[in-house]
């Protein structure tokens, strides 16, 4: 294709005058029309190095599925090739975290898929009853505590 053609030599036609030859130049130029349906002027080279540009930068980039937090460094413990950071996780090194070590999902800024909800405990929460509302529990208590010292000071007497 002539777009994956004209990114080929874009470099070296921004760098090095020996490289804007007409041939090239034509190729631009079609390059150019084929992207955006417009012409470029012929005779202005900063519209060449311009559409060049355009060219070179409409090719998508890779993608990632996974992105780690700034500064972070995953490890794995006892497997060095584990060990990445954001410039070196693939998608692979990412899959195999989510498998194999969920919990560092806290890590990650972007991952493949939601993370799944944390489940709460299932707590049931009881009423009070009429009775233990009434009923004064430190009353009672302080009564059991109590009472037997007050039968042994009666016995006393």
């Amino acid at each position: 294709m002539i777009i994956d053609e004209v990114q080929s030599f874009a470099r070296d036609f921004i760098n090095f005058k020996s490289f804007r030859t007409s041939g090239r130049k034509a190729k631009i130029r079609e390059a150019y029309t084929i992207l955006t349906g417009e012409k470029i002027k012929v005779s202005c080279s900063t519209c060449y190095i311009e559409a060049l540009l355009l060219i070179y930068n409409s090719k998508p980039m890779a993608t990632r599925n996974y992105e780690l937090k700034k500064g972070v460094l995953l490890e794995a413990f006892g497997d060095a090739s584990k060990t990445c950071t954001n410039d070196t996780i693939t998608d692979e090194l990412g899959d195999w975290y989510m498998a194999n070590q969920p919990e560092k999902i806290i890590y990650f800024e972007r991952t493949r898929s939601v993370p799944p909800p944390i489940v709460q405990p299932r707590i049931t929460i009881i009423p009070p009853t009429e009775k233990v509302v009434e009923k004064d529990m430190g009353a009672e208590l302080m009564e059991q505590v109590l009472e037997p010292k007050k039968k042994q000071v009666k016995a006393k007497k």
